[in-house]
């Protein structure tokens, strides 16, 4: 039932980039090193450059094992899995490479207008062989929405950094494992601490983001808090929007000059979202009108037979 590629086909290109969420898998070459498996889900993160290279926007998050273990010896494998529709599995292997932020590479690839709140890398792999198999053991689930806790909380810390700023030394530091850190005032709430605290090591110590990783980085929003509000609505369930949590000033910015700067890999209709808005507002006032319509309803014919209720009423009394 499995077969092997020697890149990926372009059917198999147009379903990966349908898939809501993938996993990433890799592991030191120590015999006791914990191998480490991590599940990615926010839409828009992942790219197709071609059938033999492909890369995501890493998120931070509580380890950086994935860079660490690209760092020592670059083997890692990609795994996509079918939720519904005709079951399906991909796995993707090769070589990996990654790009910090603040170098150039990274800042080619995602721009200040494009980048996630939390964003700290680019990770891709140049493809070796592509594996296709049945899954028939996956079960099938009903996908929501994505969630946006990741980018709320790497935005909160990030917002602490921006107003640090002064406390920063200017420019971006060159990465480096094998400097010695700056020495420099972070404050513990921020983005910076974070990084320098957990993603600088792995589980198993090996070294992964550079030493004075982060401590330079502006922290300049613009489009990006926007663009993760944007995931938000156009990676929803139609059956489920969250659009309700979009302030209309955000959604406006959204739809107008944020459209134009969006991923290419990122298919939005508009239109068809906006209408979808529309009729789950208007169903979801519906029962409140009818409630109002009916008590109007009898209170007026209340009101017209009142009397004779009365009279009734009275005849009866005696």
């Amino acid at each position: 039932m499995g077969k092997f590629l020697q890149e990926i086909p372009d059917h198999l290109i147009e379903w990966i980039l349908q898939q809501e969420m993938f996993w990433v898998a890799t592991a030191p070459l120590s015999s006791d090193g914990h191998v480490n498996i991590s599940p990615k889900g926010i839409k828009g993160t992942f790219h197709v450059v071609n059938s033999r290279r492909v890369w995501y926007e890493d998120l931070s998050g509580t380890g950086a094992e994935t860079v660490a273990h690209i760092r020592e010896n670059g083997r890692i494998t990609i795994l996509f899995h079918a939720f519904e529709g005709p079951a399906r599995i991909v796995r993707l292997y090769g070589k990996g490479f990654f790009y910090e932020l603040g170098t150039p590479e990274y800042e080619a690839l995602v721009t200040s207008e494009q980048r996630l709140a939390g964003s700290r890398a680019v990770i891709g792999l140049d493809i070796t062989k592509v594996g296709t198999t049945c899954g028939y053991a996956v079960p099938y689930y009903q996908f929501i929405s994505h969630r946006t806790q990741l980018m709320d909380w790497a935005a909160r810390k990030e917002s602490v950094d921006q107003d640090d700023s002064a406390n920063v030394p200017s420019g971006i530091l060159p990465p480096s494992i094998y400097a010695q850190g700056e020495e420099s005032t972070v404050n513990p709430k921020g983005m910076r601490y974070w990084w320098q605290q957990h993603n600088l090591v792995s589980l198993d110590g090996l070294p992964a983001f550079s030493i004075n990783f982060g401590l330079g980085f502006p922290f300049v929003f613009s489009l990006g808090r926007l663009r993760a509000s944007k995931i938000a609505i156009v990676g929803s369930n139609p059956n489920h929007s969250v659009a309700a949590s979009i302030s209309p000033a955000t959604r406006l910015a959204i739809h107008g000059a944020e459209a134009s700067k969006a991923p290419l890999s990122v298919g939005v209709d508009d239109s068809r979202y906006n209408t979808r808005s529309f009729l789950e507002s208007f169903l979801s006032f519906l029962p409140f009108f009818l409630t109002l319509l009916i008590g109007v309803i009898i209170g007026r014919t209340y009101d017209k037979y009142a009397h004779v209720l009365s009279s009734t009423l009275s005849v009866g009394r005696f």
